[in-house]
């Protein structure tokens, strides 16, 4: 029996998790259209449940029969793998870790190429046909039956006299989800829903040196050297949260545009939901909405990672809302109150918030009064005194609940409301 590493194994799946993509729909793109969009509908069947993996790898590598092994390399070759990948494995491997690559989608052959590529200790891939020096359509070995991985990783862990408490994963897609529930840390990278409500750690910005802060690996010069400053990077930012209340004060200039194109300001506002949600849907699910899935992904918290952040909705619903129900100087306050508020209680609770609120401890008193200040200037902007006092006072009780993303709909409707009553 071989002596046990001083530290665990590391398991990292290869399609979507090390590669940027999928093999196989890199492939299929490079031989037609037709044939990309029947193995892309063959993936939507798979990751909605409705072919079994071992149908579905049938049925996609029959397609690519007769097709050259080299032209298949070449793909593989091209498909960029995700940052600091190599870098990133060479340090685990200096702290003790066995890494073994495995897939069940790409062939056997190339795995152990890239195993070789990024330093792990060795990789596993599905067995191809070859015949002349073409793929015969047909696929062999353990991958590709069920619990397949797990048999795989088992041996490995018998040969180096290891358990499943050892086990680190780095998966994707539902067809990890044995090895993940086995593990005993387990990572989504780019995850689908399934997989992100059942991981441990969520990576999800093409940087696989993230690994390394959740691991706790920091020692060393290598790792200064090449991540210097990774730590601030991935952890929760003030850069985050300008970005955050950023957006927040943006919605501030729906009472502007509201009074000259009403109707456009209001269509534009339920398209935004629309394809925020679009977007939401994709990112919880691995992928990426061109340029508005790079701005949620840059703002929300961890907290808000393994589903769809709603803070965006109730902001811009709770600016709709306000804007068809209320009078024009009414529906101005109580957005820019919104607007501006609840920045002000962010950034001064997180800079100088020492005292918590008994009902909400995630909120400070100091924040709550900084809001409260901002609340009655941008009410005394629209309103008179009195109903600017009261409007702010409810926004900002409202603001300090223990809401989360709802406040941001209930601050201007309630505050609103309540002045209709005056």
């Amino acid at each position: 029996m071989i002596t046990a590493p001083k530290n665990k194994i590391i398991i990292f799946d290869v399609d979507g998790v090390l590669f940027r993509g999928h093999f196989l729909l890199h492939l299929s793109r490079r031989l037609g259209l037709l044939l990309s969009i029947r193995t892309f509908l063959l993936c939507i069947l798979f990751n909605i449940g409705k072919l079994p993996f071992h149908t579905f790898i049938k049925r996609v590598y029959r397609s690519f029969r007769n097709i050259p092994l080299e032209q298949a390399r070449k793909v593989y070759e091209e498909i960029p793998l995700i940052q600091n990948a190599k870098e990133t494995i060479e340090i685990l491997r200096g702290h003790g870790y066995l890494v073994f690559l495995i897939s069940s989608g790409v062939p056997d052959v190339f795995v152990k190429d890239l195993a070789a590529r990024v330093s792990a200790n060795n990789g596993y891939g599905i067995t191809v046909g070859i015949d002349n020096g073409a793929l015969t359509g047909e696929i062999y070995g353990q991958l590709i039956m069920p619990e397949g991985k797990v048999n795989i990783i088992e041996s490995e862990l018998q040969h180096y006299d290891l358990s499943w408490h050892d086990v680190i994963v780095l998966v994707d897609d539902r067809n990890n989800s044995d090895i993940l529930q086995k593990s005993n840390i387990g990572i989504g990278v780019n995850a689908q829903y399934s997989i992100r409500r059942q991981a441990d750690y969520l990576i999800d910005n093409n940087n696989l040196s993230e690994l390394l802060d959740i691991l706790d690996i920091a020692d060393a010069n290598t790792y200064k050297a090449l991540f210097s400053g990774m730590r601030k990077q991935f952890e929760h930012s003030w850069y985050q949260e300008i970005r955050r209340k950023l957006l927040h004060i943006i919605i501030a200039l729906v009472p502007v545009f509201s009074q000259y194109i009403f109707i456009t300001t209001l269509s534009v506002l339920f398209s935004i939901v629309v394809f925020y949600l679009i977007s939401e849907f994709l990112r919880v699910n691995g992928l990426s909405f061109p340029l508005l899935g790079l701005v949620t992904k840059s703002s929300i918290r961890k907290r808000e990672e393994r589903g769809i952040a709603f803070g965006p909705i109730t902001l811009i619903l709770g600016a709709a809302f306000s804007i068809l129900i209320f009078p024009k100087e009414i529906a101005s306050a109580v957005i820019w109150i919104v607007a501006f508020s609840d920045a002000a209680a962010t950034l001064v609770g997180k800079s100088i918030g020492k005292i918590r609120i008994p009902y909400n401890r995630q909120k400070s008193v100091e924040g709550s009064l900084a809001a409260l200040a901002v609340a009655i200037i941008c009410g005394c902007i629209f309103l008179p005194i009195a109903p600017a006092l009261i409007a702010a006072f409810v926004a900002c009780f409202i603001e300090s609940l223990p809401l989360r993303a709802a406040d941001n709909l209930l601050m201007p409707v309630g505050a609103g409301l309540i002045l209709l009553c005056f």
